[in-house]
């Protein structure tokens, strides 16, 4: 996540650093022991150089400001101990642990942080030896003439990971975008298709009560039902307009009927010849609008279909309860047999991609006013658990 210095946490594993810094650790410790002659100081020396890398891996900017303190510090306790040897900023060993803390800043952070860390960490390690009178000058210009181009090298291969990594996910946000609205409209069809049919009846009933009503109708009673029938029916002419701005115009209109809980057993069917074991059961007698039953309907057939995809041949459990409260969608799968390919393709939602299947299923039972939960279980599998009010019209 971004933060008020403009860099986030980057994506790394912690391992990697942490061999490296204790690497580093052993190796300047030995180096500044010996041939540094810092004796007694040389471990804290050799954490200060060497712990930005491990530091790096979490907080890229707090590992840069140690690593920026950590070369004019040693090279000023160098000289002060007058040993054979004095460290400066562009030594291989520092250098080891300021490649890859560029990096990290490089990919985590702004241009302008990363500008503004790898400037002043040039400055300060050339002051720093120019007032320590450590080197001469035209050893201070080879020096800092290398050790710039091999820190720029590693800033430049660290912003164009960055300036990818941007453009991945602004892209996938753009999709994600994209098939959200898709999935919203989707919705708003099929519940047109619902709510259509039950407008066509109130304007075919109020057209004919006054002549289904023995003995007839007062004017006044029959205005009234004249008034509920045109009503009705520009309510229907209204949604078919809406319905054609949402199908456009790039595909044939479907009149395909509804699917509903009737159709589950002919899912199931289809998922047990895609070679997924499932055991499906319907408890009580669920009385369901056609909403409610679409909505079931679309529940089971994205859980199902996300068993196909991320859990193949896993046994999977598909069960409809139905109380006086209202009915509950159940569908759970254990672990997967290839578990490796699995997890790698697992997102934050415990599935693979950015979870929009979820997304939709959330915005039905949400739209009836009911709740669902979704997630990975102890065992390694997934459930997913939907609970659907019971309806005025059920």
């Amino acid at each position: 996540m971004p933060s008020s210095t403009g860099t986030e946490r980057p994506m790394f594993r912690r391992r990697p650093f942490a061999v490296l810094a204790g690497i580093l650790l052993v190796g300047n410790a030995t180096l500044f022991a010996t041939a540094g002659d810092f004796g007694a100081l040389a471990v804290p020396a050799a954490v200060l150089a060497s712990g930005p890398v491990f530091l790096a891996w979490y907080r890229p900017v707090a590992a840069w400001a140690v690593m920026a303190v950590a070369g004019p510090l040693i090279t000023g306790a160098g000289t002060a101990l007058a040993g054979p040897m004095t460290p400066v900023p562009w030594y291989v060993n520092l250098q080891f642990a300021q490649v890859p803390v560029m990096y990290v800043l490089a990919l985590s952070a702004t241009r302008r942080v990363t500008a503004i860390a790898g400037v002043v960490t040039i400055a300060a390690g050339a002051a720093t030896v120019l007032l320590l009178d450590v080197a001469g000058p035209v050893t201070v210009l080879t020096g800092v003439g290398s050790w710039t181009l091999v820190l720029l090298a590693a800033v430049l291969v660290g912003d164009a990971r960055r300036a990818r990594r941007l453009d991945t996910l602004r892209a996938a946000e753009e999709v994600g975008r994209t098939r959200i609205l898709e999935e919203r409209a989707r919705i708003a069809r099929e519940l047109h298709d619902v709510v259509a049919h039950h407008m066509s009846v109130i304007a075919v009933r109020t057209a004919s009560a006054p002549y289904r009503v023995e003995g007839g109708v007062s004017e006044p009673a029959a205005r009234e039902f004249a008034a509920v029938n045109a009503a009705a029916r520009a309510s229907l002419r209204d949604m078919r307009l809406l319905l054609g701005a949402l199908r456009g115009t790039d595909g044939p209109v479907r009149t395909a009927p509804q699917p509903g809980l009737s159709d589950l057993h002919e899912l199931v069917e289809s998922v047990r010849r895609a070679g997924v074991p499932v055991r499906f059961s319907v408890t009580g007698e669920p009385s369901l609008s056609p909403v409610e039953s679409l909505t079931v309907y679309r529940i089971t057939q994205e859980a199902l279909s996300n068993v196909v995809r991320h859990a193949p041949a896993a046994d999977t459990t598909v069960q409809v309860l139905a109380d006086a409260d209202g009915v509950a969608v159940r569908v759970d799968n254990v672990a997967p047999a290839s578990t490796a390919a699995a997890v790698e393709a697992r997102g934050p939602d415990g599935r693979a991609g950015p979870g929009l299947g979820l997304i939709g299923m959330r915005e039905r039972v949400a739209a009836l006013g009911g709740e669902l939960i979704a997630g990975a279980t102890e065992e390694g599998g997934y459930t997913v658990r939907a609970r659907l009010p019971k309806g005025d019209d059920a």
